[in-house]
């Protein structure tokens, strides 16, 4: 009725015989900022690097406990800690309570903690007249709590559900220095709170025939600016059409939303616009019979306009074009 787990490890990560060379240094004027200097052909940037050679240790142990509490009800939790060289060490505790309400039902609850180290860049980068980096970071950590539903309607409908809340402390951003000439450094700054939901459902149709399609919604506010943060999109939808034709020929359509993105509180652009696709795929794949597979690939087939928006303040002052129509053929073959 119960299964223990323990588990430990080690992990060493390392920045090693890290080489730059330069063509230029920054000269820093008062009132305006770094600007680029030439100095000449190619030369090593000795101390001038944005990245010197660093290194850590990660040290790591964790339990967990899966529990057959009664028939139906079945309870895992878990506590892993971790330990850096860098920064010290953070505890993270999870728990899953399954209950198999009926013979096509499932609910869930779960609960779980759970970390983002900064990286290497974000504690030691240097020389860079943009962002800087901080050694005194601490890394990001968020609490997240879901509740899922899992229908077996019928024997070719099935439907998930979920509900969640998270909770993100000491969020690691690049922070306008009080010169704001002389750039940003990484800071931890402030939390985010969100909540949402998640709705997935497939149908076999017919013999020949699948639908299935998923469906997000969330909302999110940063404590800083009292806003939703940027970029994240507020609606993201995809539906999915996958017919089985004769002779092993296979034909997949999916179509693709993407909704609600904001910009950033100190962006004055327009937000970013919303944007939809189509894809569509007719593919052989290789069986007992046939050695030789091969696939159609076509991306946004009506060759829409959409972007995925640049940060601000930045220097790029549109945002950065996705690809338009694209295709792809591929082949493959069996030994």
């Amino acid at each position: 009725r119960q299964q223990i787990k323990l588990g430990a490890g080690f992990r060493r990560e390392a920045i090693n015989e890290y080489e730059s060379e330069k063509n230029f240094r920054f000269v820093y004027i008062p009132n305006r900022g770094y600007a680029p200097l030439p100095i000449g052909p190619l030369q090593p940037a000795g101390a001038g690097a944005f990245m010197g050679t660093h290194s850590r240790d990660l040290r790591f142990a964790y339990v967990q406990d899966e529990w057959h509490l009664a028939n139906d009800w079945q309870l895992t939790a878990g506590l892993r800690h971790d330990n850096y060289s860098d920064f010290g060490g953070t505890t993270n505790p999870r728990a899953a309570l399954v209950w198999e309400a009926a013979y096509n039902v499932t609910a869930k609850l779960l609960y779980g903690q759970a970390f983002r180290a900064p990286s290497f860049i974000e504690l030691y980068g240097v020389n860079n007249p943009v962002a800087t980096g901080n050694p005194n970071l601490q890394p990001e950590t968020i609490g997240t709590t879901e509740l899922a539903l899992i229908w077996q309607a019928t024997p070719s409908w099935r439907v998930n559900g979920n509900l969640f809340r998270y909770q993100i402390h000491d969020m690691i951003r690049f922070v306008t220095n009080a010169d704001p000439t002389t750039g940003k450094t990484a800071q931890n700054s402030g939390s985010q709170t969100g909540h949402g939901l998640e709705l997935e459902s497939s149908w076999q149709a017919s013999a020949r025939l699948r639908l299935s399609g998923n469906y997000a919604w969330q909302r999110a506010e940063e404590s800083v600016t009292q806003r939703e943060p940027a970029d994240a999109p507020r609606h993201l939808l995809r539906l999915i059409a996958d017919w089985q034709l004769p002779k092993g020929w296979q034909l997949q359509a999916g179509a693709n939303l993407v909704a609600g993105r904001e910009r950033a509180a100190d962006d004055t652009r327009m937000a970013p616009a919303n944007y939809g696709t189509l894809d569509l795929t007719l593919q052989r794949p290789i069986d007992n019979a046939q050695p030789l597979g091969l696939a159609l690939k076509l991306r946004n087939l009506f060759d829409k306009q959409s972007y995925d928006p640049t940060p601000s303040p930045g220097n790029i002052p549109g945002d950065y074009p996705l690809p338009g129509r694209t295709w792809l053929l591929q082949l493959q073959y069996q030994m």
